[in-house]
């Protein structure tokens, strides 16, 4: 993308280029850094002349009467007015028309003079590079571990790919857009330096933001893992272009697995319905991964195959349980980033499940790691129980206070909504402790009309109130209680011991 001129940003802060002109300005600045701290310190200089402009006029004879009443002058020490100096700095720097630089500070010559330092931006480096269909990508960085290998990269579309872009979603310029260019995500592995493939666990994006992305491969064996290695990528589509995006990247994590460790936390955990045992984490530069082991008594798995068993599906899916954990710094107990959760269920009765984490806080930025040596800790909130529910209700206008197993349905009301069809209230409660929501599905006795799913929540008392949309002529109510999420608060902290 070739940069505009110093004028042409300058016309378009003073708003005098055309609607067209305007719109090609526009669509450049979201993917050139340069040209977008140009137009930025122009509208301050814009911002600090207008308020010069609009400052009061002083009355005919001020400065006489001023100066009539000052002292002599005494010869001080020259003290820096820093937010006059920064001013004066973008002033000159945009009058020179250097509009790519900005003030780095200040510094006095032997004359008492101040010297300002005027350095510029530099956009960082593209290690590797694929171009096709008018659209650069440019990997600018690579962050390797035996846990996480993320690159990021960046994107240079030509004016005519983004021009096509706008109007396919028929809007004026890239703000406007709300998806992200990447339609498609990218096809990822990791192979050996013969191209023998590595085991890998997933391939994402890492989400840094729309003008800087990454891809993240997480790698499968972690301990057999090769110093060397290469990662694979390719891209089949960008900004609704079909095309070949193929990088291959090399990857050297020696270094890296000297700071990548990996440790036993033996902590178990006891309750009514289920146990809970945290079995290990690993730590390296730039990811931490922790796993925790759950089971349900086999009273409670005795429980849940009979319900699912009454309801005559597998229902594997319905029961789960899922530890609620964060990572904080042990001084000022901030929270890492998560990067993901892994849920491995083994028949529905016990559960594996791994915490990823970045190893960064929020407010650094995308590439930055905290030290491998900060002090971690593990706060544990609670744990969440997914479980299948088989509670069945036939309800009319008139029913109250209906009981079915633990739930009792106290009313049921309706009112119109449109000359066919009418809003139905139902209020109830349950029994069930912890509780706090659960999903419903309703259906009229004509057969014809079901709701969706609907997700309803249970105050700490365990009442609820649902409502659906029924036709008028519906006059009995089908209610079928599918899933039940209860939350088990527990508070603990646990020292990582990297």
């Amino acid at each position: 993308m070739k940069c505009f001129e110093f004028n042409q940003l300058a016309a378009y802060v003073d708003g005098v280029l055309s609607q067209d002109e305007k719109k090609e300005v526009e669509n450049h600045i979201e993917f050139c850094p340069s040209c977008r701290e140009v137009v930025a310190a122009l509208k301050k200089e814009d911002a600090f002349l207008q308020e010069v402009v609009q400052s009061p006029v002083l009355p005919a004879g001020f400065d006489d009467e001023v100066l009539s009443k000052l002292e002599p002058y005494k010869v001080k020490k020259k003290k820096r007015n820093w937010p006059y100096q920064l001013l004066t700095a973008a002033s000159i720097i945009l009058a020179m028309g250097l509009g790519a630089a900005f003030y780095s500070g200040t510094q006095e010559s032997d004359g008492g003079n101040t010297q300002h330092n005027v350095i510029e931006e530099e956009e960082s480096p593209a290690l590797y590079s694929v171009e096709d269909q008018g659209i650069l990508l440019e990997v600018t960085d690579i962050s390797a571990s035996p846990l996480k290998i993320e690159v990021f990269y960046r994107l240079k579309p030509e004016e005519s790919v983004i021009d096509e872009f706008l109007k396919k979603h028929n809007v004026e310029h890239l703000s406007q857009v709300r998806v992200e260019y990447e339609t498609l995500p990218p096809n990822g592995k990791i192979v050996d330096m013969n191209g023998e493939d590595l085991p890998f666990r997933e391939v994402s994006f890492g989400g840094n933001d729309r003008l800087e992305n990454s891809i993240v491969i997480k790698p499968g064996d972690v301990e057999n893992l090769p110093d060397t290695f290469k990662m694979q990528v390719d891209f089949e589509e960008l900004f609704l272009q079909d095309g070949s995006w193929n990088l291959e990247i090399p990857i050297d994590i020696k270094e890296a697995k000297a700071n990548t460790s990996k440790y036993s936390m033996q902590s178990d955990f006891q309750f009514d319905d289920f146990s809970v045992n945290l079995l290990e984490g690993e730590s390296s530069e730039n990811a931490h991964r922790i796993t925790i082991k759950s089971e349900y008594s086999e009273s409670e798995k005795e429980r849940l195959v009979d319900i699912m068993m009454a309801r005559g599906e597998d229902g594997e899916e319905y029961s789960m349980i899922m530890p609620e954990v964060m990572v904080v710094t042990k001084n000022y107990k901030q929270h890492l980033l998560t990067n993901g959760t892994t849920l491995h269920s083994y028949m529905g009765q016990s559960f594996t499940t791994e915490f990823e984490f970045a190893n960064r806080i929020k407010g650094m930025g995308s590439k930055e790691n905290l030290p491998v040596d900060e002090d971690l800790l593990l706060i544990i909130e609670g744990f969440r129980l997914h479980e299948p529910e088989n509670t069945q209700f036939e309800l009319t206008d008139q029913s109250e206070n209906v009981q079915v197993n633990d739930w009792i349905i106290e009313s049921v009301t309706t009112e119109p909504e449109t000359s066919n069809s009418k809003i139905v209230t139902i209020k109830g409660r349950t029994s069930i402790e912890s509780i706090e929501d659960f999903i419903i599905e309703v259906k009229g006795d004509n057969k014809r009309f079901t709701t969706e799913s609907i997700s309803n929540r249970v105050t700490s008392e365990g009442e609820f109130v649902l409502q659906t949309n029924m036709p008028n002529s519906t006059e009995i109510y089908n209610l079928d209680i599918q899933k039940i999420t209860k939350w088990i608060p527990y508070e603990k902290e646990i020292t990582l011991n990297k």
